[in-house]
């Protein structure tokens, strides 16, 4: 009742929203009926005369194979709220076979795919294409798909903004696994981001994904293939709980090789809860490391990943001639073991450019690095500027510290040799005599880093593949009695260095007198 005693005007009544359409696709239909469950169409190409509205689903019979190309073009977009999805019904996913072609090519916004597989003819077997490929895609899910047989890339996006992919496994490909990246503008011969943010990508997130056994393309010859997960051209990504390997294999060229995952000419990429593991490159070529944060790369942060018997190294700080500046990198609370094999190291840095102004602003704090087949960290022609090494603990045999450099600064980290065998300084033979020699090791004349044994539990080496188990790798944990408990590095007050969410095992970054070095914060 209304305050005067009256009954109000009665409401509108709301209509019935009307339900979304679903169209369904068998193999044993046919494209003169009307596309239900009962009377479902038969082929991709009467799917793509369809401009498919906002809300409506397609199913794709699952187990069935479908050939040919399944387009989503911009009269194909759903809007917010109300996706086109593309996904499969009945008992297991259905399979796109673009055979020679893509399987998949989407330009709309609003979208998702969602265990639907797409396959190609193989990257050596007459496949010359991308799997599923993103032209300048907005808003959409990728999730549960695999695709496999691709000469060029598996799942690439390109220029695409605020697109997510989930549970993609991609395999058996040519040039990548995954593939994010845009247009690129050339600038007084140096690349430089377009003005324009259609023409890169940008908010891109790969979250739970697998890059594996994706060796490389057979029609490159003038530069890197058989990478695993790659962003360049790129504002914003996030790769989490990933994991690349076997990858890079079959580079047919020597020289720039693959990485397992790793950025470019980007800002603002976070790569964190990954393993890249057991990376290769080709006989003659370069790199097949773990992770990279190569030219042109601002911003961004690698943290709580692990890296493990790749042929290059585990983690790559790199800059070449022609790349936008390098700048704003971090590596924390990351593990290497046994990487580098192939003339690199668990950690490697290089400077193509000889411009320290344009590779500058690193740190590197809080890892650890076990090397008993390569040097722990090597300086490949590297002139920086401000490049901080903190916290971190190196293990490993012969020269642990290799190559020449200028700008960077050791300060606070913890170094160890291996059973029987002893360790050296950028030639010199004890950590003293390098740090009175350069004054690295340093701080207001006093020596701060320690050659002693870090105590830590091992066992050192692993077989771990899977990204949400990392907090079972114990060995890398200090034991209660070891002699790093409250000694490393007060980062923030000495170099303004915010601490990090939390420890490789998930505990507070600073829960004691001093945090400790490496990457587990005792209770």
């Amino acid at each position: 009742m209304s305050q005067d005693g009256e009954d109000p005007e009665p409401k509108p009544e709301t209509p019935e929203a009307t339900p979304a359409k679903g169209y369904y696709l068998s193999r044993e239909g046919d494209d003169t009926n009307p596309g239900t469950r009962e009377k479902p169409w038969r082929s991709l190409e009467k799917l793509n005369g369809v401009d498919l509205e906002p809300g409506e689903t397609v199913y794709l019979e699952g187990g069935a194979t479908f050939p040919g190309t399944l387009i989503l073009d911009l009269l194909d977009s759903g809007s917010k709220g109300k996706a086109v999805t593309i996904t499969s019904y009945g008992t297991g996913p259905a399979t796109i076979d673009g055979g020679a072609k893509e399987a998949v090519i989407i330009k709309s916004s609003f979208f998702r795919l969602k265990g639907v597989n797409a396959r190609g003819a193989g990257r050596k077997e007459g496949n010359t294409s991308n799997g599923i490929e993103l032209q300048k895609a907005s808003d959409g899910t990728l999730e549960q798909v695999t695709v496999e047989g691709f000469q060029h890339t598996g799942l690439m996006l390109y220029s695409c903004h605020n697109v997510e992919a989930v549970k993609v496994v991609a395999k058996n490909n040519g040039f990548c696994g995954i593939y994010v990246t845009g247009e690129y503008i050339e600038k007084n011969g140096r690349w430089v981001f377009s003005d324009n943010d259609k023409e890169y990508s940008k908010n891109i997130t790969l979250k739970d994904c697998l890059a594996e056994n994706n060796p490389g393309d057979p029609s490159i010859l003038d530069n890197h293939s058989g990478n695993g997960i790659l962003v360049d051209m790129t504002k914003g990504a996030l790769i989490d709980h990933c994991v690349a390997t076997n990858n890079g294999w079959d580079m047919p060229r020597g020289g720039n090789g693959p990485v397992g995952i790793w950025t470019h000419s980007s800002d603002s990429v976070i790569i964190q809860h990954c393993i890249s593991y057991r990376n290769k490159t080709s006989p003659n070529g370069l790199d097949g490391g773990g992770f990279d944060f190569d030219g042109g790369v601002t911003n961004s942060v690698i943290q709580y990943c692990l890296s493990y018997e790749n042929e290059g190294a585990g983690y790559g700080l790199y800059q070449w001639s022609g790349a936008m500046d390098w700048n704003n990198n971090t590596v924390r609370y990351s593990i290497s073991i046994n990487d580098g094999a192939k003339g690199y190291a668990g950690l490697a840095i290089w400077n193509g450019t000889n411009d320290s102004k344009q590779f500058k602003n690193s740190k590197v704090y809080n890892n650890v690095i076990y090397s008993d087949v390569s040097p722990n960290v090597k300086f490949l022609t590297a002139t920086n500027e401000n490049f901080g090494f903190y916290n971190n603990i190196f293990i490993g045999k012969g020269e642990i510290l290799a190559g020449s450099s200028y700008g960077d600064r050791f300060v606070g980290n913890t170094y160890w040799n291996i059973a029987g065998s002893s360790i050296s300084f950028r030639g010199h033979r004890s950590l003293q005599e390098w740090a009175n020699a350069t004054g690295q090791e340093k701080l207001e004349g006093r020596l701060m880093g320690m050659n002693v044994d870090p105590m830590l539990t091992g066992p050192f080496t692993t077989t771990a593949t899977d990204p949400y188990q990392l907090d079972n790798l114990t060995g890398y944990k200090l034991q209660a009695s070891s002699h790093l408990i409250n000694k490393g590095l007060h980062l923030q007050s000495l170099f303004k260095i915010d601490y990090a969410p939390h420890d490789f095992y998930g505990n507070k970054p600073l829960k004691g007198l001093a945090p400790e070095p490496g990457i587990h914060e005792v209770d």
